[in-house]
């Protein structure tokens, strides 16, 4: 009896241990199944961008996609379009989305043995990126070989150039001796031609500063001329401002003098009429002094004439009436000028 109850034990706890392993591969496949789709982002809100590449080279769905070195997401999908251009599609989060701006780029970045992925550039546009057409710009960076073959293209060229260039050097290396021993005499006569120049340099320097003291003692006569100008300029407005003060006077004082004359000129032909008409009986003998008188009378005219003619402001004066009869008449009324 004892074996067949053995028997039962062992079988159920092969069950159990069965049963065990079976609960264990289903929790890990389930554990797989869950990394497996938070790998794929199933498990956060995503968002998706999109960029059109020349080709499909080093891109397949799945390539990580990273923003300043952080993985972000990566390519879910790639279509040709009728251009044959190659739309590719990358799932990213949607917080990662919030940072892509107007502007944003991204690059494809192929390292030495390392896979290729794609790095996001946010940009720095004020504006964000639009949601409903999340498109960014596309490029590449070249790897090692594709830079290196890059070199050698362009450098290939300058390399024969060089060579072409040394060639023609060494086939000239005489005239080239010739054009050093040219050289080297050019050099010295420029030196010599700056020494000269430098002596002549001087030289006007010299004759420069001589000018300059020239004119600055020149300067100063015409300064000093020019003193003496206006020193004399205001003895002249002095001399004239003397003038202008003392001819009004010095006029009144002619005007007077012509006035004093003319009054004796007067008096003297009335006395000699009076002499004339009363004292007939005595005509004979004062006939003599009479006849004097009348020359006497002329000469005193012209000396007022001549008064008149020789002074300064002759004009300023106005000349003397004139008589209505000679100084020879006997009428005693033509002695005196007309309106008095």
């Amino acid at each position: 009896m004892t074996e067949p109850v053995a028997e039962s034990d062992r079988s159920r706890s092969m069950k159990r241990q069965n049963w065990l392993l079976v609960a264990t591969a289903l929790a890990l496949a389930l554990a797989l199944g869950g990394g497996i789709l938070w790998q794929n982002g199933r498990f956060a809100d995503l968002a998706e961008v999109h960029f059109f590449a020349d080709d499909a080279n080093a891109l397949a769905p799945g390539t990580a996609v990273r923003l300043s070195g952080f993985r972000v997401g990566r390519i879910s999908a790639m279509q040709l379009q009728p251009d044959l251009k190659v739309k590719v599609t990358m799932t990213i989060d949607a917080q990662t989305f919030a940072y892509l701006k107007r502007d944003a780029r991204a690059e494809l970045v192929r390292e030495q043995l390392k896979p290729a992925a794609i790095e996001l550039r946010a940009g720095k546009a004020a504006e964000p990126l639009d949601a409903a057409d999340p498109r960014v710009g596309y490029d590449k960076r070249g790897t090692l070989t594709e830079v290196a073959e890059d070199l050698r293209t362009r450098i290939a060229p300058i390399l024969a150039d060089v060579k072409r260039i040394t060639g023609s050097v060494s086939d000239r290396r005489g005239e080239i001796e010739d054009l050093l021993v040219n050289s080297r005499q050019i050099t010295q006569d420029l030196a010599a031609a700056a020494k000269d120049l430098r002596a002549l340099s001087g030289g006007l320097k010299a004759q420069v500063g001589k000018l300059g003291g020239e004119a600055n003692a020149t300067l100063a006569d015409a300064h000093a001329a020019v003193g003496r100008v206006n020193g004399l300029l205001g003895q002249a407005k002095d001399s004239l401002d003397t003038v202008n003060t003392k001819l009004p006077a010095l006029m009144q004082r002619a005007d007077g003098a012509l006035t004093n004359l003319e009054a004796v000129t007067r008096d003297a032909r009335v006395v000699s009429g009076k002499a004339a008409t009363d004292l007939p009986p005595v005509i004979g003998s004062v006939g003599p002094i009479v006849n004097s008188v009348g020359p006497l009378v002329d000469e005193s005219a012209e000396i007022v004439r001549g008064l008149r003619q020789a002074w300064p402001v002759k004009g300023l004066v106005a000349p003397p009436p004139p008589l209505l009869l000679p100084i020879d008449s006997h009428d005693s009324h033509a002695q005196r000028p007309p309106n008095r």
